[in-house]
């Protein structure tokens, strides 16, 4: 009996720790079997990759065992195939499209967001041409003799998920990314509602994130389902609006230069523009002219703070690129806690600056390479 119930905790433990597993179920008809097909899942940050497997076979037929607890926190999957025959090619990347009467979309997508709720998710598809790119930069394949294949496949009777990922991916980056504030909030106010249980609208909506008032946010939240507000995903874009309507959440990091740990914020009387920076980032070093501006006229009511994710190892790059430039305000150092930060603060890219209201009472989200954010800096009066 001992025996018998520790096999059934066992089995619990194992399923708790590994979670439920969904089948994605991949057929690509009309193109020479491929060796391999590799399916990933992107995460919210470019360097965090998932490889969720690969499976050999002698038709186009794959199958991908899939976690749920990658699904959750993937934003989208892509997929990557090999021959073994052609040495000469780096690798081969399918891009879709949906081509019906009713949905036809223009563009070929490489990535992928359509995880309905489904045990099997399907993803079948038809050969339609394909592009060979040499000497690319963005394929790391500039000087070499390697070649990477983008074969092009038409969906075949695609879910209304898939359809819906791709139709609005594509109404929104490629029709009305440039739409007005209010434009904006209508379209995500109506793909939104048509399907408040989408995690591609939730996906396509967190990453938008930045261009909405915090009363925008809060309205559009509040039309998702109380399902989608409890996902993975959700539960960011919550903490991403309480960053905006809580107080400051302070933390103490390294002082480059004096190696002591300090608070961001210093002088809580004071307004604080935290800028995201590092000794690699090109865009970044373009901003120090715009800072060493603001900083001169604005020093007696704006501190100017740098934080760098930089890691340890970079730290003496950072360092000789503050000297060379004069630096004369703080700079900290995340030190080995660049992901905690980065999450922390919703750092997506950099670089990334936020105005810290005196007493830590409010945070906005700023970009000083923007002449009206500029100008409200230049005009902050602190109070009587």
């Amino acid at each position: 009996m001992k025996i018998f119930l520790s096999i059934i905790v066992l089995f619990c433990s194992s399923l708790l720790l590994h979670g439920q597993e969904r089948v994605l179920k991949v057929s690509l008809e009309g193109v020479v079997p491929y060796d391999t097909l590799k399916c990933t899942a992107v995460m919210e940050y470019a360097d965090n990759l998932e490889c969720l497997g690969k499976w050999n076979t002698r038709t186009n037929s794959w199958y991908f065992h899939l976690p749920d607890t990658f699904l959750e926190k993937a934003q989208y999957i892509r997929l990557s195939a090999n021959q073994k025959d052609k040495p000469e090619i780096k690798y081969i990347r399918p891009c879709f499209k949906i081509a019906t009467a009713k949905d036809t979309s223009r563009y070929y997508w490489t990535e992928l967001s359509f995880f309905e709720q489904a045990d099997t998710l399907s993803l079948h598809a038809e050969y339609a041409y394909q592009d060979t790119v040499r000497n690319s930069m963005y394929y790391g394949t500039f000087g070499t003799d390697k070649i990477v294949i983008t074969p092009h496949f038409n969906l075949i009777s695609p879910s209304s998920e898939l359809i819906r990922t791709i139709i609005n991916g594509e109404n929104f980056y490629v029709k009305y990314r440039d739409l007005p504030l209010e434009q904006r909030f209508a379209f995500f106010h109506r793909i939104i509602s048509d399907a408040p249980n989408s995690h591609s609208n939730m996906m396509l909506f967190y990453d938008q994130r930045d261009n909405f008032t915090l009363q925008q946010l809060i309205s559009l939240r509040a039309l998702f389902s109380e399902e989608r507000r409890r996902s993975y995903y959700g539960k960011k874009l919550d903490a991403y609006i309480r960053l905006y309507s809580d107080r400051f959440s302070d933390t103490r990091l390294i002082n480059c230069l004096t190696k002591q740990e300090e608070t961001i914020v210093a002088d809580e009387n004071k307004y604080t523009l935290l800028v995201f920076s590092a000794s690699w980032c090109a865009p970044c070093h373009k901003l120090i002219p715009l800072l060493k501006e603001l900083n001169e006229k604005k020093k007696s009511v704006v501190d100017v703070v740098y934080v760098t994710l930089d890691t340890p190892e970079q730290l003496p790059a950072w360092n000789q690129l503050l000297a060379k430039e004069n630096i004369s305000w703080r700079s900290l150092s995340v030190g080995g806690r660049l992901n905690e930060i980065r999450e922390k603060y919703k750092v997506r890219a950099i670089p990334y600056s936020y105005l810290i209201y005196p007493q830590k009472s409010k945070t906005e989200k700023v970009d000083i390479r923007d002449a009206g954010d500029k100008l409200k800096i230049e005009n902050l009066k602190l109070a009587e």
